[in-house]
């Protein structure tokens, strides 16, 4: 028979309620259920916090079921629950000061009359807490777990029993939840409007064996964060849309439509999906609710940049207490969220694509990033998932693949091009992405419109993308010519840069929309196809030939001129690394932009008859360059340059010294350029005089760096240094060791030109001697010798 009853009711008809050997331990207060565990707790206290005479009440926690076993009722189902309202009973009774009451409830003959069989610790446990009042008020208590631990008659060997250890993290958490209420005990025990039931089953003339103990068990495990997810959501569908369900629930009630889709079509859907270890494909679809929630945020609240940082963070599971703590659940995420499970689960595929390609977004690629791991979604990821979820969400009807194919091409562009450094930056590209909602469907005319600039992204990326929009719309070839210069794979969309060098203005967008017309654009054609040409050979060079043609193509750049871009206090030589400062994608930014870096790429590519055999004309360049800086001519003679460290950064301080750092900072290895740059070719040159040459790195700015040269003389070793001096084109040449040095030693140097200061024998070089200079201290000592 089935009754409606509460815990202490439960204890007051059956005298005893045991939980039997067989059994397992408990396991809702384990530190690996904390989402459960937190869900349920929350439910019991909003329940206990409602008045009595509030409609929702009682909170009813599903069926317990069991039977009479040796004048005990035994629970076959329901064991945790039991186990949960057990110890609330006892913490509720502590801080409302009515132990002593609840005591006469629980407890006979010293025994409580709560239960726990399933091993003897657990048992001996359970009847001593039963009896235990604390002799201090809840208020005054910082640690339950630590309080209970230090008693008596606590054993010490008690906590390796799970069931133990459980049942303090459960009480350490409700003083978390229930520390600051006031009279819920008395809610808790109230006979007339109780606050918490559950339908209890009596299986009163069943045997229950062992056997069906261990079949329920089997089935009894822990809720998954999406089972306690589902369920609570069903309920929470109930208050959206009430006016009208959305148009593709064909009039069905919105919690039926997703409780009936999500076991039947859905779950189709997601199997192949599946985790292969367990077989659940839980995590996935948590993991999904996840995404949609970021990219369904107000772009215009002031809290969706926290939201989107805390959603970002693996620091918190997902939970359906969560999102709903925080709003997250509105109607704007229930409508993603079905419409795209609807859309996506349509066709007899795996999964329904809407793009005709994967040229501007790979729409299985990102959604199995989605299911596997939404937190590390870039922030690029995530704007293309907000306009790719926009358009399939609130296009209605079928999907016109052409202008979905138009929509993702420009939000894929400004997106991918644009920085992002913080959830701020994010949330003003939702905010445009909302704006442009109005002409998804026609997005190039309206780009190419007066009206059509977009807020929250790059405003070069946006420029661009309005330029190219009336390109398109002239036809004449543009739309295969521009498609042909996106998909360059390391262009990725932004090509401003060629759009610059062919005379057009990114910075005033607005006159160039107005000047631009058919004939103008014709003769456009000629230019672009030409530096479309240079550049796709370039950096197809850099990319996959960076020692060799690749290599060429950067020393005739530079002879050309000083391109090197700032990368915080250092220049770079740049490296093909895409989204970092020191990379050649943010120089073709800067380009686009109109910097010095679009004047030099036009006039090398200017110089460039046949991009296709380039080789002779960029040897042409590099040995005509003339009248260029010293250290440009440096590293043009010497190539070795760009080998030296990881992100080729360069330092240019401010008494004139220009150095070469093996990563990002002085205080790191690095070298002097100069002396660097003369390193390899008198290595070689100064050995037929038996002199061995090393260079020196320095690891702070204490210490310079420089050319080591060492000579054995009279049994002695004869060892130099050279290295630049206080002045940016002087260099000092001094004897290192001996520091006394023979006769015959001395008089060598002197006759080279080398003088005492201060103890040492030294030169001053100029920058331009270094290496005559060199070669005349081998001479010399080859003359001696």
């Amino acid at each position: 028979m089935t009754s409606r009853t509460t815990f202490d009711k439960l204890i007051e008809r059956h005298g005893r309620v045991e939980i039997p050997v067989i059994q397992r331990d408990y396991a809702q207060g384990r530190a690996d259920q904390h989402i459960v565990r937190d869900d349920f707790l929350k439910s019991l206290h909003d329940a206990l916090c409602l008045p009595r005479e509030d409609p929702t009440l009682p909170l009813d926690l599903d069926f317990v079921y069991g039977s009479i076993v040796n004048g005990s009722f035994q629970p076959l189902d329901g064991q945790q629950r039991l186990t949960t309202l057990f110890l609330l009973h006892w913490y509720l009774a502590w801080v409302d000061g009515s132990s002593e009451d609840l005591r006469t409830r629980i407890v006979t003959s010293g025994r409580s009359r709560f239960s726990y069989e399933v091993r003897p610790s657990s048992r001996d446990f359970i009847n001593a807490f039963a009896n235990y009042i604390p002799d201090i008020s809840a208020g005054e208590c910082e640690d339950i777990a630590g309080m209970i631990t230090d008693q008596p008659w606590y054993f010490r060997s008690w906590r390796f029993d799970p069931t133990i250890r459980a049942a303090l993290s459960m009480l350490d958490r409700m003083h978390e939840v229930f520390r600051k209420t006031s009279g819920l005990y008395a809610r808790l025990i109230d006979e007339t409007a109780p606050a918490i039931t559950f339908q209890l089953l009596d299986l009163e003339q069943f045997d229950l064996s062992d056997d069906l103990y261990i079949k329920m068990n089997a089935r009894g495990k822990p809720l998954t964060p999406f089972e306690t997810f589902k369920a609570r959501f069903e309920r929470h569908l109930e208050n959206q849309f009430k006016d009208a369900p959305p148009d593709l629930c064909n009039g069905t009630p919105l919690a039926d439509f997703f409780s009936h889709r999500i076991d039947t079509r859905w779950s189709d859907f997601f199997w192949p999906f599946r985790d292969k270890k367990t077989a659940t494909f839980d995590d996935a679809i948590m993991n999904l609710l996840r995404a949609v929630i970021m990219v369904t945020r107000d772009p215009e609240a002031a809290a969706t940049s926290l939201d989107l940082a805390d959603l970002r963070s693996m620091a918190r599971a997902s939970s359906y207490t969560w999102f709903h703590d925080r709003g997250w659940l509105d109607q704007e995420m229930v409508l993603a969220l079905i419409t795209l499970l609807e859309r996506w689960s349509a066709g007899p595929e795996t999964f329904c694509c809407y793009l005709p390609d994967t040229r501007h977004l790979d729409e299985q690629a990102l959604f199995q990033d989605i299911l596997t791991k939404p937190t590390s979604l870039t922030f690029q990821q995530l704007a293309q998932l907000a306009g790719y979820a926009q358009f399939l969400v609130h296009s209605p009807g079928e999907i016109d693949s052409n202008a979905f194919d138009a929509w993702m091409r420009v939000v894929s562009n400004l997106a991918t091009n644009t920085d992002y450094n913080r959830p701020e930056d994010l949330r003003r590209s939702f905010a445009g992405l909302r704006d442009l909602m109005p002409w998804m469907n026609d997005i190039l005319n309206h780009l190419a419109s007066s009206d059509g600039d977009v807020r929250g992204f790059s405003r070069e990326q946006v420029a661009e993308e309005r330029i190219k929009a009336l390109l398109i719309g002239f036809g004449d070839g543009w739309p295969e010519r521009l498609d042909r210069a996106e998909r360059h794979t390391y262009f990725r969309g932004q090509i401003g840069f060629l759009l610059r060098c062919c005379g057009l203005k990114l910075g005033e967008v607005d006159a160039e929309l107005e000047r631009l017309d058919t004939a103008t654009a014709s003769e456009l054609v000629e230019p672009f196809e030409h530096y479309l040409a240079c550049a796709s050979q370039m950096f197809d060079d850099l990319v996959r030939h960076p020692n060799g043609s690749g290599r060429l193509w950067e020393r005739a750049l530079l002879a050309v001129g000083d391109f090197l871009p700032n990368v915080g206090r250092n220049r770079s030589l740049l490296t093909t690394s895409y989204d970092e400062a020191w990379g050649w994608k943010r120089l073709l930014r800067n380009a686009a932009a109109g910097g010095r870096a679009s004047q030099i790429l036009k006039a090398l590519w200017d110089q460039l008859e046949d991009p296709g055999s380039h080789a002779a004309d960029l040897d042409g360049v590099i040995e005509s360059a003339s009248e260029i800086d010293p250290w440009r001519e440096a590293i043009l003679a010497t190539p070795s340059v760009y080998d030296y460290g990881t992100y080729r950064m360069m330092r240019f301080t401010d008494d004139g010294g220009i150095y070469l750092l093996r990563k990002t900072q002085m205080n790191g290895r690095h070298a002097e350029l100069f002396t660097y740059c003369q390193y390899d070719s008198l290595a070689s040159d100064m050995e037929p005089y038996g002199f061995s040459t090393s260079y020196y790195e320095a690891t702070s700015t204490d210490e310079e760096p420089g050319l080591h040269f060492v000579r054995d003389f009279d049994g002695d070793v004869a060892k130099f240094y050279l290295c630049i001096s206080e002045a940016p084109d002087s260099y000092e040449f001094y004897l290192d060791e001996p520091e006394e040095p023979k006769d015959e030693l001395i008089a060598i140097l002197k006759g080279a030109g080398f003088e005492e200061k201060d103890g040492w024998l030294t030169k001053d070089v100029k920058r331009s001697d270094i290496r005559s200079q060199a070669l005349a201290l081998a001479r010399a000592f080859a003359q001696e010798t």
